[in-house]
């Protein structure tokens, strides 16, 4: 005969829940915490493999990152991506990196993240040309030079680029190669014409001689009025000698 378990009591059922309640969110921050811990470790693997273009040491040190990815998840993808770029895999490279992209928050991690995209899809262009196709390699030039103008606020010019103006004096001498790929770069500036220069100076001399003109008929007007006015003191003067009355009016 199956014998019928009792039912748990209702404090046991409580203490059970209270037990798992504490339990979870403790493991969880252990899990966070080795994940903080070995993060610096395997980015400095990253940045040393980076150092010697050891593209496979870079994708080894992403395996690692892969691992209990839950912080700064846009770290694995961009390290993987760099790595396979490095190594010559420019296809697989583009989609980590862009994957990379896509699970970033800030504009620093943007731009970093951004500038190493622009440098693929711009050897992407580089190896299209070197097979001889010109409507390919525009149009990877043009995308790459999209992703600079969609970049973050102070991601180009390197005030705000999170690497000290690394990222955006990469980013910049990419545009300028990109540019010119795509025939966007600045024409040339015309030679100007010594004649023209010529011109301007007469121009100049004309106004300055019609600006001249105002001021030397102000000082003739006052020297009349200085001479009316000295002949008006003479001749009251003799009127006073010759016991004249009135005199003449001044002038207003």
């Amino acid at each position: 005969m199956n014998s019928v378990k009792p039912p748990l009591e209702p404090r046991l059922r409580r203490r059970r829940r209270l037990i798992w309640g504490t339990v979870l969110p403790a493991i969880l921050l252990l899990v966070l915490a080795a994940r903080l811990l070995t993060l610096p470790i395997h980015m400095g693997d990253a940045q040393e493999a980076h150092g010697g273009d050891d593209g496979a040491g870079m994708v080894n040190a992403a395996d690692k990152l892969h691992i209990l990815n839950i912080v700064e998840r846009w770290r694995a993808p961009f390290v993987e991506g760099t790595g396979k770029s490095v190594s010559g895999d420019l296809e697989g490279g583009r989609t980590d990196l862009e994957t990379a992209l896509e699970r970033t928050d800030n504009p620093q991690d943007d731009c970093t993240v951004r500038t190493n995209l622009v440098i693929t899809i711009s050897q992407q262009s580089d190896k299209a040309k070197e097979a001889g196709d010109e409507a390919k390699e525009k149009q990877l030039a043009e995308e790459a030079l999209k992703l600079i103008e969609e970049g973050p606020e102070g991601c180009l010019d390197g005030s705000d680029d999170g690497n000290e103006g690394e990222a955006g004096r990469k980013q910049q001498e990419q545009k300028d190669k990109l540019e010119e790929q795509t025939g966007k770069g600045e024409p040339d500036e015309e030679p100007k014409d010594p004649d023209e220069g010529d011109d301007k100076k007469e121009e100049g001399s004309d106004g300055e001689e019609e600006e001249k003109d105002p001021k030397q008929k102000e000082l003739e007007e006052r020297n009349q009025n200085g001479q009316q006015e000295s002949e008006t003191n003479r001749r009251e003067e003799e009127g006073e000698e010759k016991g004249g009355g009135g005199g003449v009016d001044k002038p207003w």
